[in-house]
């Protein structure tokens, strides 16, 4: 058995959570909001950054009023021992579902574009077993890492930016293509924003309590420019049209740099952008490996097995993109929904307990 160690500071805890939300929702989250919102997709985006500053804050305060025990005794005090176990069922279910789709994503954008020649199963089973490495350590390492990855954040925003005397302003026109194709469009954000839920178990790990919310709200804001600015100048570049017919518009935009010395700039990109895919599964993987830990009282690393094997096979069942993207518009609204509801009544729940216990 490894020894493992999750405590953390407050700035790898802003890492952590804008790492969670960056994965293959960068590249075809433009697609997805121009089919309704048309050439006012950034705005929907822009708008659907209300969730993750809300989750933010909503743990934050949680917490807060339960004196930072952690994720499985927050659930016992406030819930009981018994209905305690569907939350962490919920979450358990929640993030190897999440993390499944993202490796089956980036399978496919992989095929799709720089390793065509490699099986989808190989790229599936090599990304599952450095993950399994990644997460035996425990958060201190996942935090560690997200430092040293977080660098390739600006770069990644850097790229959209090379752009933006390339486009047209009149794609961007007129600002409002209608207020109800903007909100209708908003909920395909979800998908993008989706593991800043990590925060409801990874709190009571930060090792000074203080300024929690700044960090985790700045954490966010990065993530909502970044989203942002990369959907505004897509559109701005091939307009709504072609941004909503094509099925990775990100990778379209790159593959256009112009880039002296660099003859493809894709393989580059798909390096920088891999890597923070990579913190995003291992993030959330380590999330379901702890929970099922507490829950279960199995050895961690034991269980850091078990989620990686699991989110290896449920993988293949979304690696045909057709079926992964059915998936995504059936489930995941309903699993955010659940998430929300229960943040909402735990914060209620626990502002109770806590007036209850002075």
């Amino acid at each position: 058995m490894k020894r493992y160690n999750n405590e953390i500071t407050c700035f790898q805890y802003m890492y952590i959570i804008q790492g969670a939300m960056i994965g293959v929702g960068i590249l075809s989250l433009s697609s997805s909001v121009c089919k309704s919102a048309q050439q006012s997709g950034w705005i929907s985006v822009l708008l659907g950054g209300i969730y993750p500053v809300y989750i933010v804050i909503v743990s934050s305060l949680i917490y807060k009023n339960m004196r930072y025990i952690n994720f499985y005794d927050l659930n016992k005090k406030i819930y009981g021992k018994y209905i305690s176990y569907i939350s962490y069922f919920i979450f358990i279910l929640y993030f190897i579902f999440f993390s499944a789709l993202i490796l089956s994503g980036f399978t496919n954008v992989l095929t799709f574009s720089t390793v065509k020649f490699l099986p989808s199963y190989m790229i599936t089973a090599i990304t599952s077993f450095a993950i399994y490495i990644s997460i035996n350590y425990g958060l201190t390492y996942i935090g560690r890492l997200s430092e040293i990855i977080f660098p390739l954040t600006i770069l990644l925003l850097l790229i959209p930016l090379y752009f933006i005397n390339m486009g047209d302003i009149t794609n961007l026109l007129p600002l409002i293509s209608s207020y109800e194709g903007i909100i209708k469009a908003m909920p395909d954000t979800l998908f993008s924003y989706s593991g800043i839920e990590i925060c409801f178990l990874i709190i009571p790990f930060i090792s000074k309590k203080k300024n929690i919310i700044k960090y985790g709200i700045i954490g966010s804001i990065i993530t909502i420019i970044m989203y942002t600015v990369t959907v505004l100048l897509i559109i701005n570049y091939c307009g709504w049209k072609l941004t909503s017919k094509l099925q990775y518009p990100f990778l379209y935009l790159v593959a256009g740099a112009d880039i002296p010395v660099l003859s493809n700039f894709e393989p580059i990109f798909i390096f920088f952008w891999g890597n923070k895919v990579f913190q995003t599964i291992s993030a959330c993987s380590f999330t379901s490996s702890y929970l099922i830990s507490q829950s279960f009282n199995i050895d961690y690393n034991y269980c850091s097995l078990i989620v990686c094997v699991l989110i290896f096979l449920t993988s293949f069942f979304l690696i045909p993109e057709s079926n992964r993207s059915k998936i995504i518009n059936i489930s995941l609204p309903y699993m955010i929904i659940t998430i929300f509801l229960w943040s909402l009544l735990t914060l209620l729940l626990s502002y109770i307990k806590r007036g209850a216990s002075k």
